[in-house]
């Protein structure tokens, strides 16, 4: 269905593989909120900060043409994963304030007919709903609350720091519980480790550490008496979905979505390893 308003979906590697449900569900929740998705085909991998590290000038020249065709479309980019969100924004930053990098970079999109400008926002689901939406726009859209539920919050990285780039206040966030208090849940806050790193990207070299970092927020937030741990980023719901046998996971979208009338199924919890316990699928049929 075309609404008034559209986006641009930025088919990050959160999209991939065994992954590829997460574009049916982000199609889902933008149907939910009336914005008309449309991907950005042919856009690149962000770089995950890893080219980052080693060029600059190839981190913001893949990155402004992920930008550009965006642009080039007419929407803005919207990207559910912390790290893409990151990557994507500080790049903007970047280029928007070195004249120079912009001209060099634009050079190189020439030849493939793009040309980055500026004018793309970069959204991720927190301030999409924020401010694309907007949260009383979307306190509209809940049909079903949730209620006797209780979710531990957990932003993850890289849409909290660094300080560039951050959605909220990263001393004092508030607006992940903003978003889930309409869906009728009860949220738990200040749980043991709450603010620390899922290990994602450690992955790579140390799986242990990993392991590891991702089950420190779990058993907090169990310990805590969260039901079930609802985190924004498909990477962050990925690496705590995979780890030992305590805390489910949901992604945010998959919350808000059921919220929103969607069976949970529909909203693929199914599809997690991890099963969230009966008392809150009761709420979610």
């Amino acid at each position: 269905m075309a609404y008034d308003k559209k986006i641009g979906i930025y088919p990050g590697c959160c999209f991939q593989g065994a992954d590829e449900h997460n574009y049916d569900l982000i199609l889902d929740f933008l149907d939910k909120m009336e914005v008309e998705g449309v991907l950005l085909e042919r856009a690149a991998c962000c770089g995950g900060g890893v080219i980052d590290e080693s060029n600059k000038t190839v981190t913001y020249a893949l990155n402004a043409r992920n930008i550009a065709i965006a642009e080039k479309m007419g929407v803005d980019l919207y990207t559910p994963c912390n790290t893409c969100y990151m990557v994507i924004a500080k790049s903007k930053i970047a280029l928007d304030n070195d004249p120079e990098m912009k001209e060099k970079v634009n050079k190189i999109l020439a030849e493939e007919g793009l040309e980055y400008k500026g004018e793309a926002t970069i959204y991720h689901t927190l301030n999409f709903l924020r401010d694309f939406v907007g949260l009383e726009t979307y306190k509209k859209k809940i049909t079903r609350k949730l209620e006797g539920v209780k979710v531990a919050p957990y932003y993850g990285c890289h849409v909290l720091s660094p300080e560039e780039i951050s959605l909220d206040d990263p001393e004092n966030p508030t607006l992940l519980k903003e978003i889930l208090e309409p869906c009728g849940v009860e949220i738990i806050e200040g749980y043991q480790d709450e603010n620390t790193c899922c290990g994602h990207h450690a992955g790579y070299t140390n799986p242990d550490i990993r392991q590891k970092l991702a089950n420190k927020p779990l058993d907090g937030a169990a310990e805590a008496g969260a039901d079930v741990l609802v985190t924004p980023c498909p990477l962050c719901h990925k690496s705590m979905d995979a780890v030992g046998e305590n805390e489910p996971v949901l992604q945010l979208t998959q919350i808000i979505n059921v919220a929103c009338g969607l069976s949970s199924e529909k909203a693929y919890w199914d599809l997690n390893k991890k099963k969230v316990g009966m008392s809150f699928s009761s709420c979610a049929c």
